[in-house]
């Protein structure tokens, strides 16, 4: 009863809702970056809420299924195909016993959820099976998926072979464009800046730059200027803040994010905006828009 992987994509990995309750002891929540397409997969699946999931970023990907399962994919970056037919996203499916999923290249978003009726099997490192790569916690050894895997799951005695009849689609416009706007309020240190460099930050088309990963979204645009020299002691930081560099380059915090850090934290982004964001690919532009 296992998932057997062939190619496992530009990156791939085991994730769940994520490790709580561990930043204090400085390790990162991981889980998924875009959550909410996260969850609509495992909901179509009728799973629970933190059974694991692979998450899949952009195309490449080939699986082969050992025996009949129901699955659902949500999120974006990739078309996928069963047995060279188009597999809808946002949907369950049936998927028969030795047939072949594929992964190709999609015109927008960024990261694929794969989720299987009944969750992978997959043991738990403190209290989650979230893959989190710079610590190599979780998953399968800590590490991305690689060709040759085998991923067991938890085959129901039944198969639900009809888990939801009505198709439904995520309102994520980094789906369907690949300029974004995302809303942010003030960070802490947002008065370290001058009313010219805010003004600059809010007017400039910020490209995401391609060594963005799940640890960090790097901006490219105009740099960033403070109004005078300050230090900052290190302090606690989290998905969702921008961040900037002594030479003005501003970056946003996701989901594998350290815990602490001293740069000043510009911005704080509107959690649901978090989403938008995981499926922006490099080359994107993003507006940032103020509430």
């Amino acid at each position: 009863m296992s998932l057997i992987v062939h190619k496992p994509g530009l990156q791939s990995t085991i994730q769940d809702a994520g490790r709580e309750g561990f930043r204090k002891y400085g390790v990162p929540a991981a889980g998924p970056m875009d959550f909410a397409a996260a969850q609509l997969s495992q909901t179509l699946c009728n799973n629970y809420h933190n059974q694991p999931f692979i998450e899949l970023t952009l195309h490449g990907a080939i699986f082969e299924f050992e025996k009949t399962a129901v699955i659902a994919l949500t999120g974006g970056g990739a078309t996928a195909l069963l047995n060279d037919t188009p597999l809808p996203y946002f949907r369950s499916a049936v998927i028969k016993a030795g047939s072949i999923l594929k992964f190709c290249p999609a015109q927008f978003g960024c990261r694929t959820y794969l989720s299987v009726q009944g969750g992978f099997n997959i043991p738990q490192e403190l209290g989650s099976t979230a893959t989190y790569l710079p610590g190599k916690l979780g998953g399968i050894m800590g590490r991305a998926i690689k060709a040759g895997d085998r991923i067991e799951f938890n085959l129901k005695k039944q198969i639900e072979e009809k888990v939801s009849d009505m198709e439904v689609e995520l309102g994520n416009p980094a789906l369907f464009t690949n300029q974004v706007t995302i809303r942010f309020t003030e960070g802490p240190e947002w008065s370290w800046f001058s009313a010219e460099e805010q003004n600059l930050f809010l007017h400039t088309k910020w490209m995401v730059h391609p060594q963005s990963n799940r640890v960090a979204y790097l901006l490219e645009g105009d740099a960033l200027a403070l109004t005078q020299k300050r230090e900052l002691i290190s302090t606690a930081v989290m998905p969702g803040l921008i961040q900037v560099t002594p030479a003005g380059i501003p970056y946003i915090l996701m989901a594998d994010a350290q815990t602490i850090g001293g740069y000043p934290r510009l911005a704080r982004i509107k959690s649901e905006d978090r989403n938008r964001l995981a499926q922006c690919r490099p080359g994107y532009q993003l507006n940032f828009q103020k509430i």
